[in-house]
């Protein structure tokens, strides 16, 4: 302990005189959208773990067609009587057992189908993933935008509260208007405040989706991107047909299927054949076994009676399917839902990014117009500050609007499935 104690202090200085002295911090890596997606899917937890899902769904699919095959395997016995061995053999058997109405490849199709939905659920996990990720990169982005306005808005009104001191000094403007400037810069640093918490709040976002990698929006990267351009609405009908939800209910119903005409043939006749090789014989087995090298065997089981258990399995299989039928007709109606949602709140956000810009042009000129009046003294602080506030919240609005007009077609994408590098892009 007394060795612990004195390292431990050293360590805690040396931590100290690194923050004092002001060392570098690692900084989150700036990356376009394209890049942070491919990350994202790459390091995202909740895709891994369905990775692992496939992967164990693949390994199940494989192990039942393994049922299929011919099994071997040595054995040897050995007989004593009155503690002396009397005889000892070895052989080499082959074993191969099948139902004559083809069970076994029902039990594989069921497989088979369990695997594509395993598939199909991790792609339309990805389509939901996609519309997280681009809402956090696009809210990080924009809260960037927002960040750097409310700081020049800042430096603004403290420029103006310098401005209406100087003037309040010299007699020219009452102490009220020194009281509003400061007024004005406290809203203007309370609005910067909450601006910076939004923004980081969705940078944690955009890093918690990345499996907790540093990465954060590239510099300018929203002012420099453009607006998507969509003609028309999706065709709806090919994406009902084509989107992985609706293929995964679809591949959940023939795997239930597979089961119930598994199900169904509960109580088939079993053969069984095998074959035996002798490798060694000694003592009295080698008189009562034949010369041969090989000798084979055939058993045939014709099932009587299972106490009902294929017929409640039948019925337990034939409303599972009838489920898996509902959930399709539920699954197509949410899609379809979420297609004339998605679309809507594109055509919205567009029209509110074209009323935000055109609204910014004219509270610009506005702002100017009341500044220069201001400056030759033709009007009073009053509409200074009224104009100043109205050109803040309508650059903000302009910059929300547009970051709506990136979410959205994300989540339309995602609702017509065609993420990069999916299913139908």
């Amino acid at each position: 302990m007394g060795g612990i104690l004195p390292l431990f202090l050293c360590v805690w200085v040396a931590c100290c005189l690194t923050v004092a002295c002001g060392a570098p911090v690692a900084s989150a890596e700036e990356v376009e959208w394209t890049k942070a997606w491919q990350i994202i899917e790459k390091e995202n937890p909740g895709l891994k773990a369905l990775r692992e899902a496939v992967r164990s769904a693949a390994a199940g699919m494989k192990g039942q067609a393994a049922d299929q095959r011919v099994t071997s395997a040595v054995t040897a016995t050995g007989s004593k009587a009155e503690g002396t061995e009397e005889s000892t053999s070895v052989g080499l058997g082959l074993k191969y057992s099948m139902s004559l109405l083809g069970r076994e490849k029902d039990v594989l199709r069921a497989e088979e189908f369990r695997y594509e939905k395993t598939l199909l659920g991790f792609s339309d996990a990805r389509l939901s993933l996609y519309r997280q990720a681009a809402t956090a990169y696009w809210s990080a982005a924009a809260g960037d935008v927002a960040l750097a306005a409310a700081e020049e808005e800042v430096r603004r009104r403290e420029a103006f509260l310098r401005d209406a001191r100087l003037r309040f000094e010299q007699g020219l403007v009452p102490e009220l208007d020194v009281i509003r400037a400061e007024s004005a810069l406290a809203e203007a640093r309370h609005s910067l405040a909450a601006k910076r918490s939004l923004r980081e709040g969705f940078e944690a976002m955009l890093k918690g989706l990345a499996g907790w990698k540093e990465i954060s929006p590239a510099e300018n990267v929203f002012e420099r991107v453009e607006l998507p351009k969509r003609t028309g609405p999706p065709n709806y009908g090919d994406i009902i047909v084509e989107h992985p939800s609706v293929l995964q209910q679809e591949a959940e119903i023939r795997r239930l299927e597979a089961i119930l005409d598994a199900a169904g043939k509960g109580k088939s006749p079993i053969l069984s054949l095998s074959a035996t090789r002798n490798l060694y014989r000694g003592g009295s087995v080698s008189m009562s076994q034949p010369d041969d090298e090989w000798y084979g065997q055939a058993t045939l089981e014709i099932p009587l009676t299972d106490g009902n258990k294929t017929k409640w399995a039948v019925e337990e299989a034939r409303a599972g399917v009838e489920l898996a039928r509902a959930d399709l007709s539920k699954v197509k109606a949410s899609l379809m839902e979420t297609l004339y949602t998605a679309w809507e709140d594109y055509v919205s956000a567009k029209e509110g990014y074209e009323a935000a810009r055109k609204r910014f042009e004219l509270v610009g000129r506005e702002r100017e117009i009341a500044l220069l009046r201001y400056r030759e003294g033709l009007t009073d602080q009053l509409d200074v500050l009224d104009a100043q506030v109205r050109y803040a919240e309508s650059l903000a609005d302009l910059v929300e609007s547009k970051k709506e007009v990136l979410v959205t077609d994300a989540a339309l994408r995602a609702a017509e499935g065609r993420v990069p590098g999916g299913v139908s892009d």
